[in-house]
């Protein structure tokens, strides 16, 4: 069985509040295999420390972990063609090529906060969605909840809306499964679903928990402890009809 675990679990194996032994435990006795992406490369970059020296080392420890817990076992996204290949590489040298192109990362954090807070507020507030009631809906129900409101959302269903921006999209006919579970990841969130607490970072954060259950569904499971993360999680793989599980450390939902 082969796992891709979420950024927060090789934090807490890092701090060590967490062990492979706990997750084989909680999780499967079948886990062999655990991945990881260069999503979790990107994140590190977001490491502080009050000197360089310090961040330098918390850089090579979380390179230690990543590659401790996984054997190097790494998911690469080839964006020519959309394939998703696992191979071995070192999280160093992942971390090494991401950062050669050191505009793309606030490239993306530009993205990331295209829609502010009052605008998606309003959005729900043109939709009539009770956050209390839809948090309470499993995968099913958020998704036929939404579909419900297709008339407000230009005829479109959840799945037609996000092929629609897509189509309209000036690079969309080279987008793959990841773009179309980053555009569900923030939908779900305009609406209010398991959202997340908005801060300065909070919609750039959420471009790699989308990032991260993309690569999670070439596993059979995806472990994370953020239950925002894996409850979006659980509507993607719904509408695409991925079989991957999600749960938590513990092996909950």
């Amino acid at each position: 069985m082969k796992a891709y675990l979420d950024n927060n679990i090789f934090i807490d194996i890092e701090d060590n509040s967490l062990t492979i032994e706990d997750l084989i435990k909680n999780v499967d006795s079948n886990l062999q295999v655990f991945y990881y992406s260069a999503s979790h490369l990107q994140e590190a970059n977001e490491i502080k420390g009050e000197t360089q020296e310090i961040i330098i080392e918390r850089l090579l420890n979380r390179f230690h972990t990543i590659s401790k817990v996984t054997n190097d076992n790494y998911l690469y996204l080839d964006l020519h063609s959309n394939d998703l290949l696992k191979i071995k590489e070192k999280p160093s040298i992942v971390y090494e090529t991401i950062n050669q192109v050191p505009f793309a990362q606030n490239t993306m954090k530009s993205m990331a906060n295209l829609a502010n807070e009052e605008q998606k507020e309003a959005f729900r507030n043109l939709l009539d969605i009770d956050m209390l009631r839809i948090n309470n809906y499993n995968p099913v129900e958020v998704i036929e909840h939404i579909n419900s409101k297709s008339e407000l959302m230009g005829g479109f269903t959840l799945v037609e809306l996000i092929e629609n921006a897509i189509g309209f999209h000036p690079q969309g006919k080279d987008f793959g499964l990841h773009n179309r579970i980053a555009g569900i990841f923030e939908l779900l969130d305009m609406i209010g679903y398991w959202k997340d607490k908005f801060n300065e970072k909070s919609n750039y954060a959420r471009l790699w928990d989308s990032s991260h259950t993309y690569f999670s569904s070439s596993c059979d499971y995806f472990i994370s402890n953020d239950k925002r993360t894996r409850n979006k999680a659980k509507v993607v793989f719904e509408i695409y009809g991925i079989k991957t599980k999600v749960v938590s450390s513990k092996g909950l939902d």
